[in-house]
């Protein structure tokens, strides 16, 4: 019980980190500012909240923002703070579709609830003060972001959502959802089953499938999403009907539905273009498209398949969440030597959720210095993802809480060769404080810091 305990209260988390403490400060009170004028387009980092000076934020505005006009906007939330990255990462579609895209520098994994939803609160009010955008705004987030921005959809200035790898409650009615699954994650069924959920309590909401893992949505797909914002904005009201943009929208699609290998693919498409321009334009096309596909036996058998996939794959998560208990490592190798022999993507998912679970629980024994349950749930996830940097970090956390420090910095050495650049991560980490008076520790971070 006590695995599942654990594993249930932090598996969203994919990294830790040092919780930083928030003033209470209520994004109500901020007073209303005339727009201000920004650099155009380039994104710009280490903003300022003024409500807030602790909080900072990074942002792109387009070249063709107007500070005499509301334009679109999306507010996003990095599972790592990765605020430029994600400004970066989709400046280019920002440009194309005139949207401007602002992200949080604050909101990560390892924050408590309220300091996240005061975080978002205040980022959401910075947003509407400082810009010039529309009167409700979308919000977007990946993984543990996903869940800051779900949470975040309780604000009355919010009125669409845009998740990526990870869900958490169902956000508000009257609310538009644009969900994204790489077919590699680890969180793929969850993700599935989230978007069946909401069959019955969201009505204008979308799910797009795309070849990727648990990461940010590529900037190919995530197209998709700059289009989604635009014709909701139409349909709103908060612009005018582009007829030139459906039109691009429509000639994409149509190229992808050419290309479609199967009925179902062309299913999902047609779909999209349903979702998407429902009560801008005549979609009736499409509608009987997708009813004759659906008719068809090859199609039918794919639904099935995909189901019993989805059962399949559930069943077995849950299967693993009790075996953390009941089973040994003798029982753990095998096991996870046949989940590394089948390459097909359920058995791959599986394998990222072992290593999430890994992850996950035996950073949490750590903390609280349960270490059987640690050095246990360490053991599988190094049999599970053996080249992750994180697993010989969380090891090395685990000696040196043991006071084994020159095993301590041997597993952060590895952690390095593996992958791990980051050498304020190890600096901050309070398991390792010990280690500072470590002439080894402190030869590594020296060297670290020097490359």
């Amino acid at each position: 019980m006590k695995y599942l305990v654990l594993f249930s209260i932090i598996i969203a988390a994919c990294t830790s980190h040092p919780v930083k403490k928030q003033p209470s400060i209520s994004s109500a009170k901020i007073p209303v500012q005339q727009k201000e004028i920004f650099e155009k387009g380039k994104v710009i980092s280490n903003i300022q909240c003024k409500s807030n000076p602790q909080e900072s934020f990074s942002f792109y505005v387009p070249l063709n923002y107007d500070t005499a006009k509301k334009n679109a906007v999306i507010v996003f939330f990095d599972p790592h703070a990765g605020a430029e990255f994600v400004a970066k990462k989709f400046q280019h579609l920002a440009e194309e579709f005139n949207t401007v895209l602002i992200s949080s520098e604050d909101s990560k994994n390892g924050l408590t609830q309220d300091q996240t939803a005061e975080i978002a609160n205040t980022l959401i009010a910075e947003t509407k003060n400082r810009f010039a955008v529309d009167d409700q705004i979308t919000l977007a987030g990946f993984s543990g972001g996903a869940k800051v921005a779900m949470s975040a959809t309780s604000n009355a200035s919010v009125n669409s959502l845009i998740y990526c790898g990870a869900v958490s409650s169902i956000p508000k009615k009257n609310i538009g959802v644009l969900g994204f699954a790489g077919v590699d994650d680890m969180n793929y069924t969850d993700l599935l089953l989230f978007d069946q959920s909401l069959l019955n309590s969201v009505g204008n909401h979308f799910f797009i499938e795309w070849k990727g893992k648990h990461e940010w949505v590529d900037s190919a797909n995530f197209r998709d999403a700059f289009y989604w914002l635009q014709f909701n904005r139409m349909r709103n009201h908060f612009a005018a009907i582009d007829s030139g943009l459906i039109k691009t929208f429509l000639t994409e699609n149509e190229k992808r539905l050419s290309k479609a290998q199967n009925d179902f693919g062309k299913v999902a498409i047609n779909n999209k273009i349903i979702s998407f321009l429902g009560g801008l334009y005549d979609v009736s096309k499409y509608e009987q498209a997708t009813n004759q596909l659906q008719q068809i036996a090859a199609y039918m058998s794919t639904v099935e398949q995909r189901q019993k996939t989805l059962r399949t794959e559930t069943a077995m998560k849950q299967e693993y969440i009790n075996a953390f208990q009941s089973k040994d490592l003798n029982w753990w190798k095998p096991e996870i030597q046949k989940l590394q022999s089948e390459k097909d993507p359920m058995h791959q998912r599986l394998l990222g959720f072992l290593s999430l679970a890994g992850f996950s629980i035996s950073s949490n024994a750590i903390q609280q210095n349960n270490f059987e349950v640690a050095e246990k749930m360490l053991a599988i996830y190094k049999l599970a993802d053996p080249k992750n940097s994180d697993q010989p970090f969380l090891e090395a956390c685990l000696f040196a809480q043991q006071g084994k420090s020159d095993l301590a910095v041997l597993l952060l050495q590895k952690a390095v060769d593996l992958g791990l650049i980051d050498a304020n991560k190890i600096l901050q980490e309070p398991s390792l404080q010990s280690l500072k008076t470590n002439d080894k520790f402190i030869e590594l971070i020296t060297k670290m810091k020097s490359e």
